[in-house]
């Protein structure tokens, strides 16, 4: 429904009274002239005159006045058509705004849907009601009356929260803004969740009007678990849809780089759907958190602890014996007591190092020196060693323990030896081990002993009982080095053939991928913000109890992210420490509203205003016609330039790749934008387009400058100075440029543009000339750029300025590594100090490129670590480079400011 019309500035009106004053003026005539008798005019009395000069302006020109001035009259008066009223009453108005975990999703359509309701709202003034609590932990309340510019201010500083709404204490704020002001009429943006009091806050706010968004878009990730093949698994959950859903998932590194995505599907009614990621143990072990793209919300993250990352573990037994054999073998017990899902090695311990085990398990394994050194490095990397001991160790000690040992066995309950098998102690509150289930029947008969003039308290996790320690263990690096002073099969003890024995290694294995103890305190190391990124947490986190961790509620006091203590990291998902999924109903006679469907007025000021300029455009047209000043095929094409310049032309969308004469000028060219030299090929050509476009979306995060979506050209027959930087991507089957192609791309390196050349093969000679180049080239680059005049050139190193335009680079890999890269030789650059071209081989845009989901196009080689990073960073200097050239070198400041600084 339409509603009236309505003046933001009716005072404006009044002077379309004005209108009469202004008619006459215009009307009025110059004063008639005074008559004097001069005998000689008589004789030009006859004379027809030549041009007639009207005494009075014509009425159709009158018109157009009158009517370009009661325009700008009323265009200043702000006309706009009100929406009907969709807030009733005439109190102010109580918003109350769901601001948790739910509403993060769509939270700016929340925050433009309030906005729009205080616009409505006028000068009844607005009370604010978040829903969550703050992060210092304050409870929520309710604001005092804003009004439209204080309630609008009010917003721009709101945002959402990775916790659930506190009803409770959204419905003591109702009742305590209630009972100051009793006229309120109360209108809820909701999330649409059910949660705990969600009926009670409902019935003290006694909406008005819902505002809602589209549960059946709401996601969250459950925590991930292992599968018993060793996959990942992650589970989405949603609102029970009567269509299908397809929800991809991405498993990302801690810097956010995307390794997989699978894709999870929820069949019509069902409330959950789960994928496994299948990655070989390299990549398996790099997993970080599960996201969902395009979800910058905390319901859209689940993070990855030791309990959730994949293990390899690597066994490896000293002697000669059969370590496998049954009920006998060093290994037997322990192959059998790891965990579900682990990944299990054997052989040697360069092997098992070089195949990514993350934990090593030694039976009885004596070590030299170069072992030792071995072990150490694999530990400071992150590793868990665990050393079993046994005949072997015993006669031969090495130094490769937490604690020193004494040497000799020491006999318990034997021929020989006085007293009984020892049982295993209560485990200590504070020790690694606490929270697993005593061994209760486990007996040890035999044990290596620690030299108790040199033990440090704090190594013991394990004790026997008469107090003599059995598991020594400490921190080494990032990884752990413990030692069970113990067999690890029953020749010593019976704690290998307990039941409890595989609780103890799985706590074992995973020491080094985070897994907590089950007991004592536990510390926020990184929290999710409402944004779903990791944060430091703030004031108002408290330490958390590992005993209850699992029964956890989120909270500002307990937010989802990372928590633990010295051993390593445990992860607080939301997925299963929030409330169960469900939908709130909707309160009966109550209308609702969805997100986007809230009226909003229409102005036409502008527009009329506009229309006024273009009617004053003509009156000057028509005037100067009049005076004689231009004809009327000039006063024609005047007026059509300015009312083009007034009121331009709608421009119509084009493809990237539309051709364009080298006389029109393309869609945006007032914007930067980056380009590239179109080959022919398909696929080519898709990629350069998706590498500068990823490149140029990173400058835009990074950055202040702001590019448009790249373009593809033609040399000889775009226009090539309207970009910055030019991509020419050379392949095998690149036929050489034509002479207007050649002539175009030599004017662009002149004009000051960077032409980036680059090949797909990953090689090291490029063509050239000057000291220290190879001349030697692949076929296809020497034919294509042989029409070019391509400076002297020199090999890039990472004292350039193009090396630290704005990320530091000392290596400049694409697709491929460790080719060189070559620029302008330094007397060969422009006036600026700005290398020309840059020349490689690395396929810069096969690493940049993205497609839609965000994932890389092209696979790296060799893939060394932080080698897309690197390239990415080298892309953004090359951006900078084109567009600010080598300002980072300009030393000419200096002198001032190191005077300033001394003053």
């Amino acid at each position: 429904m339409i509603g009236p019309l309505s003046f933001a500035a009716p005072a404006i009106l009044t002077g379309l009274a004005l209108l009469p004053a202004l008619y006459f003026m215009l009307r009025a005539t110059p004063p008639a002239p005074r008559r004097q008798v001069f005998p000689p005019l008589r004789l030009l009395h006859d004379i027809l005159p030549t041009e007639r000069s009207p005494v009075r302006m014509p009425w159709w020109l009158l018109l157009l006045r009158l009517l370009a001035a009661a325009l700008v009259i009323i265009g200043f008066a702000g006309p706009e058509i009100v929406p009907p009223p969709l807030l009733p009453g005439h109190g102010p108005i109580l918003l109350a705004i769901d601001n948790g975990w739910g509403a993060a999703q769509d939270f700016p359509a929340r925050l433009t849907a309030a906005r729009h309701l205080v616009d409505q709202a006028g000068t009844r003034g607005v009370v604010l009601l978040p829903t969550a609590a703050t992060a210092t932990g304050q409870q929520p309340r309710a604001s005092d009356v804003l009004t439209r510019a204080a309630a609008l201010a009010a917003l721009g500083a709101l945002h959402a929260e990775p916790w659930p709404s506190d009803r409770a204490a959204d419905t003591r704020a109702i009742d305590a803004i209630r009972r100051h002001i009793a006229d309120l009429t109360g209108v809820y943006l909701t999330d649409g969740l059910a949660e705990p009091g969600s009926a009670s806050f409902v019935a003290a706010l006694a909406p008005a009007r819902l505002i809602t968004g589209d549960t059946a878009d709401l996601r969250l990730l459950a925590p991930p678990h292992l599968a018993a093949n060793g996959a990942l698994v992650a589970t989405v959950l949603t609102l029970p849809h009567p269509g299908r859903i397809d929800q991809p998932v991405l498993a990302e590194t801690a810097s956010g780089v995307a390794l997989a995505r699978a894709t999870v599907k929820i069949g019509p009614g069902r409330a959950q759907g789960s994928a496994s990621f299948d990655l070989p143990v390299a990549l398996a072990g790099k997993i970080a958190r599960l996201a969902l793209p395009g979800m910058a919300a905390p319901g859209g993250v689940a993070l990855l602890d030791g309990a959730t990352s994949r293990v390899v573990v690597g066994l490896v037994s000293g002697g000669t014996a059969n370590p496998e054999q049954r009920l006998l073998g060093t290994l037997y017990y322990v192959r059998r007591a790891l965990p579900p899902g682990t990944t299990i090695r054997t052989g040697s311990l360069d092997d098992l190092i070089a195949s990514g085990a993350n934990a090593l398990i030694m039976a009885d394994l004596p070590l030299n020196p170069a072992d030792i050194a071995r072990l150490h490095h694999f530990m400071a990397a992150g590793g868990v060693a665990i050393r079993f001991a046994g005949p072997l160790t015993a006669a031969t000690k090495d130094a490769l323990t937490p604690d020193p040992l004494l040497p000799g066995v020491r006999a318990l309950g034997s021929a020989l030896a006085a007293g009984k098998p020892e049982a295993i102690a209560a485990f200590d509150r504070g020790s690694p081990l606490a929270g697993l289930p005593l061994p209760a029947s486990a007996t040890v008969s035999r044990q290596i002993l620690v030299n108790p003039a040199t033990l440090d308290p704090a190594t013991v996790w394990a004790r026997l009982s008469d107090g003599t320690p059995i598991v020594i263990g400490a921190r080494q690096g990032r990884g752990m080095l413990v030692s069970i002073l113990t067999t690890a099969n029953a020749a010593w003890s019976t704690w290998p053939i307990s039941a409890d024995f595989p609780a103890l290694i799985d706590r074992l294995v995973h020491l080094g991928k985070g897994a907590v103890p089950k007991s004592g305190r536990l510390h926020a190391i990184r929290v999710l913000d409402g944004s779903g990124a990791l944060v430091l947490p703030g004031s108002g986190v408290r330490p958390l109890e590992a005993s209850g961790f699992a029964h956890a509620l989120i909270s500002p006091a307990h937010p989802p992210g990372l928590w633990g203590d010295a051993h390593g990291t445990i992860a607080l998902n939301l997925g299963d420490h929030v409330p169960p999924l469900a939908r709130a109903p909707l309160p009966a006679g109550v209308p609702v509203t969805n997100l986007d469907s809230i009226p909003r007025a229409r102005r036409f000021g502008p527009d009329i205003l506009g229309l006024a300029l273009a009617l004053l455009i003509a009156d000057a047209a028509i005037t100067l016609l009049l005076r004689g000043a231009i004809r009327l095929r000039g006063a024609a094409l005047l007026l059509a330039g300015l009312m083009w310049f007034v009121m331009p032309p709608p421009a119509h969308a084009q493809s990237n790749d539309a051709h364009n004469s080298a006389h029109d000028v393309p869609p945006g060219a007032l914007a930067p934008m980056l380009a590239y030299v179109r080959t022919g090929d398909a696929n080519t050509d898709a990629i350069s387009r998706a590498g500068l476009a990823a490149i140029s979306d990173q400058v835009d995060q990074e950055t202040a400058a702001h590019l448009a979506a790249p373009r593809g050209v033609t040399p000889g027959i775009d226009n090539l100075n309207l970009y910055p930087l030019l991509y020419w991507p050379i392949t095998a089957t690149t036929t050489p440029p034509g002479k207007p192609a050649c002539h175009a791309l030599d004017a662009f390196m002149a004009g000051g543009g960077l032409l980036v050349i680059d090949t797909d093969g990953g090689g090291s000679d490029l063509p050239g000339s000057g000291a220290g180049f190879d001349p030697g080239a692949t076929a296809a680059l020497r034919r294509a750029t042989a029409c070019l005049a391509i400076p002297p050139l020199e090999r890039l190193t990472d004292r350039d300025t193009l090396a630290h335009t704005f990320f530091l680079n000392r290596s400049f890999p694409g697709r491929f590594d460790g080719a060189p890269v070559y620029i302008a030789a330094k007397g060969a650059r422009d006036a600026d100090g700005v290398s020309p071209v840059v020349i490689g081989s690395n396929d810069w845009a096969g690493a940049w490129a993205l497609d839609g989901a965000g994932m890389p196009m092209r696979a790296l080689l060799p893939g060394s670590p932080g080698q897309r990073q690197a390239a990415n960073w080298f892309g953004v200097n090359l951006v900078m480079y084109a567009l600010t050239g080598t300002y980072k070198s300009d030393q000419v400041q200096i002198p001032a400011i190191l005077r300033r600084l001394a003053q």
